[in-house]
């Protein structure tokens, strides 16, 4: 079984306390999933280029984006 990836508490705080006074739950668990994902990759840095990490995070911003654009058009 693979070991669970523990967060920093203080890169958690740092990270929500940059989102605005008022968030619903789901941007929350969305950003905490992010962080997590982020230290997953960098730990997986040894077998994935940094090239490939980046594409991925883009890929994952304009998957957001477009998420974004339909919530709100």
């Amino acid at each position: 079984m693979d070991e669970e990836l523990l967060l920093d508490k203080n890169q958690v705080i740092d990270s929500l306390s940059q989102l605005p006074d008022k968030v619903s739950s789901e941007e929350l668990i969305e950003r905490i999933l992010f962080i997590k994902f982020i230290q997953q990759r960098l730990l997986e840095t040894k077998h994935v280029s940094h090239a490939q990490v980046m594409q991925e995070l883009n890929e994952l911003k304009q998957q957001k984006l477009a998420e974004s654009a339909k919530q709100n058009g």
